[in-house]
């Protein structure tokens, strides 16, 4: 069997050459399939006396894929020649490159190979060389490639190109390319042109055919010309083509031109010089209006060039749901939706089902999804996301004098065919308003890129630049919503506020309302939850497009970080001294009462660090404050963040940054620590040792420290010879 694609530019002719091809090989006798891989799907129109095929796109959407037969999209046209049409979506909207991978898809799943063609025939668009029309140039296909073209510069553009695809494919292999057709547009100069160009890429011109009306006459009879005027000279030729195409051995590599080479070669243009990059006349004094770019924020892995970890769509989403009243639409599969809504609802899930409250209660953000679906994402889907959301408006509607709030997100499959979301904003008026977050999936980067962009977009659309501060107010921004410690580090910072008579305004954006977010203005301070790369990040953008003031230190974590934190706040808001001093003396008693009890447990217990987490002087404070002694601190590299810092250094008898923890095993049996903290278990050099890890969140305040002292106390109460050791040796010896 022969498998060969015809390429060429849009309107070249080339669909034309293929079904008299085809009806030349067919006319001999053979068995020939014609797959049409162009989106005007006219390809076979000939061979089927003017008939349009349901095309394979049009079909999908129809029939579901377990109801999917040959019979149903393969017709049978002139000298027994069988038909088929990819098909493509309306211009403008979807993906017709993605079409023709389904197409290809389907019918390898139906077997349409197993039908013992002579020859099978590729009709495939030149103009776009994106993955889904090479497809018929990947090796399981074609074995032989010939590409149509005028005289004319473009069309020899478009032939140079398909030329670059197919390199890019045979890439170190046996070449593929089997010559140039001529279809002559009868222009001046045109032959010279084309052996110009095929001398340059090394490929032999198999045949010419001029322009005729013959063609024309065909045409209007539904016929193919050999089919219509079987005597005729063109006919001859396209009988001569037929033979060469099936019986050639001899292949070419693809030889591509350079854009200069190919205009130098077919144009007569002499190469110039590269240009000078362009320079911008600077005025010497800069207009006051004129405001310097705003740089884009993005996240650390993609500033870094990172390994992405996570994607944007769910970064955003986990956001987006923090705001009560409002709903999320997910453009995309309803997979994507279903995955998003598990892990933003595993915290809240885990937390009931530790209390028995699985029946009693569910944890459901508002998350839809305009159901995607692999149609959809060929012919676009803006109109089921419309469909989408005015289900949406209809189910939910807006209290009266409100707007409901829509963020839509955007998924991978949404991004990858372009569909733009830009299409439902007129579904906005006075019962809804539209925010879009165009996050691609992992296409505009990782979940830290999706939580920054949702932030950005969301204060955009929603903050009232109008609002004047209130005293005695402040926001809480960037808290991390998936941590265990998010309500009691609240707690933890709220007793402080409340201690001063300071309000909480708005949560940044973390379980809070429409209304909260709209008046963030309102907020006279702005308190970081945490001072890692989110959030400083957050907060550079809240300066940079808000004016928004930030105290300059994040939560408090630990005993002294949270003294230090309440004497600076309230001095901020003007308490007086004696004021700051009793909020601090009530915290202080209980720690110094707790230190004491646990302190004959763990004093001179060696201690040994290793941790991604970045802040750990929480830690540190706590084990020297209970008299441990810090042995090593394994400090690792983190995608979240990269900035260690401690004011304990002197207490650290060995510290070691960027640690590799390849050498852990090696570390511990040189150290013989007591407790190991350690993200990651560390194999039989470890098993020894009793073990605890740092949480990346800690609870924020005074006591963050002892809660960790008080489970590292009843660690070393353990008996490593309890039963439990042996239950788990004979379950390992008898069961595992």
């Amino acid at each position: 069997m022969t498998e060969f694609a015809i390429y060429g530019k849009g309107g070249i002719g080339k669909s034309t050459i293929s079904a008299n091809i085809s009806a030349a090989l067919g006319r001999r006798g053979r068995r020939v399939l014609q797959i049409g891989c162009d989106p005007k799907h006219d390809s076979t129109r000939l061979l089927l006396h003017g008939e349009r095929l349901v095309t394979v796109l049009d079909y999908l959407k129809e029939t579901s894929p377990d109801k999917c037969r040959l019979s149903d999209i393969v017709r049978s046209g002139v000298f027994g020649i069988h038909c088929l049409e990819a098909g493509g979506p309306e211009p403008g909207v979807g993906c017709a490159g993605r079409g023709i991978l389904t197409t290809f898809e389907l019918i390898g799943r139906l077997g349409i190979k197993s039908n013992n063609y002579d020859a099978i025939l590729y009709d495939v668009l030149g103009d776009v060389v994106c993955g889904g029309f090479a497809v018929p140039i990947r090796r399981e296909y074609a074995e032989k490639v010939y590409i149509v073209t005028s005289g004319e510069f473009m069309a020899l553009y478009a032939a140079n190109n398909i030329l670059r695809g197919l390199k890019n494919y045979d890439h170190n292999l046996p070449g593929r390319a089997g010559g140039i057709i001529f279809n002559s547009r009868a222009l001046g100069e045109e032959d010279s042109r084309i052996r110009r160009f095929c001398d340059a890429v090394g490929l032999p011109l198999l045949e010419t055919f001029p322009r005729s009306d013959l063609f024309s006459a065909c045409e209007k009879e539904g016929k193919c010309l050999v089919e219509g005027y079987p005597d005729s000279d063109l006919a001859q030729k396209f009988d001569l083509l037929a033979e060469k195409i099936e019986t050639q051995q001899e292949l070419y590599a693809a030889r591509p031109l350079s854009d200069e080479e190919l205009e130098e070669r077919i144009l007569g243009r002499e190469r110039k010089p590269s240009a000078a990059p362009l320079k911008t006349a600077v005025p010497e004094t800069a207009p006051e209006t004129a405001a310097p770019a705003a740089p884009a924020l993005f996240s650390k892995s993609l500033v870094s060039k990172e390994p992405l970890m996570g994607c944007a769509f769910s970064g955003a989403m986990s956001i987006a749901i923090q705001i009560a009243g409002a709903l999320c639409v997910a453009h995309g599969p309803r997979s994507c939706a279903h995955i998003t809504y598990q892990s933003n609802t595993s915290k809240s899930r885990r937390f009931l089902l530790e209390r028995g409250l699985v029946l009693a209660y569910t944890s459901a953000p508002p998350v839809f999804s305009s159901d995607m679906n692999e149609g959809v994402m060929i012919f676009g889907g803006i109109e089921e996301l419309r469909n989408k959301i005015i289900e949406l408006k209809e189910k939910y509607p807006a209290p009266p004098g409100e707007k409901r709030i829509f963020f839509v997100l955007t998924t991978c499959p949404a991004g990858i065919i372009g569909d733009n979301i830009g299409r439902v904003m007129d579904l906005e008026g006075s019962d809804a308003h539209i925010v879009p977050l165009k996050t691609d999936g992992n296409m505009q980067g990782d979940y830290l890129q999706g939580i920054l962009f949702a932030h950005f977009e969301i204060a955009r659309a929603l903050i009232d630049r109008n609002i004047a501060p209130e005293e005695n107010t402040v926001n809480i921004v960037a808290e991390k919503p998936e941590t265990y410690a998010l309500a009691e580090s609240f707690d933890s910072v709220k007793e402080i506020l409340d201690s001063f008579g300071i309000r909480v305004n708005c949560h940044f954006i973390c379980e809070t309302t429409v209304e909260d977010v709209r008046a963030f203005r309102r907020g006279k301070l702005n308190l970081l939850a945490w001072d890692d790369y989110m959030g400083r990040t957050i907060r550079e953008f809240l300066e940079r497009e808000y004016g928004a003031e930030f105290f300059d230190e994040p939560f408090p974590v630990g005993f002294r970080a949270a003294c230090n934190y309440a004497r600076r706040l309230g001095a901020y808001f003007k308490k007086g001294a004696k004021e700051i001093d009793a909020v601090i003396a009530r915290f202080e008693r209980r720690y110094r009462e707790e230190v004491r009890a646990l302190r004959p447990k763990l004093e001179g217990k060696r201690l040994m660090i290793i941790t991604i987490t970045q802040n750990i002087d929480w830690a540190l404070e706590a084990a020297i404050d209970t008299g441990m002694i810090i042995t090593f601190a394994g400090i690792m590299d983190y995608s979240q963040d990269n900035r260690f810092t401690t004011g304990f250094r002197d207490a650290i008898e060995e510290l070691s940054l960027s640690y590799d923890l390849r050498n852990a095993g090696a570390d511990v049996r040189r150290i013989k620590p007591d407790l190991l903290i350690s993200p990651f278990p560390l194999g039989p050099d470890a098993d020894a040792v009793l073990q605890d890890n740092l949480t990346y969140s800690p609870t924020a305040g005074f006591f963050s420290g002892l809660e960790l002292a008080r489970r590292w106390a009843e660690i070393f109460n353990m008996n490593l010879m309890e039963g439990w050791r042996k239950d788990e040796y004979l379950f390992r010896k008898h069961y595992a």
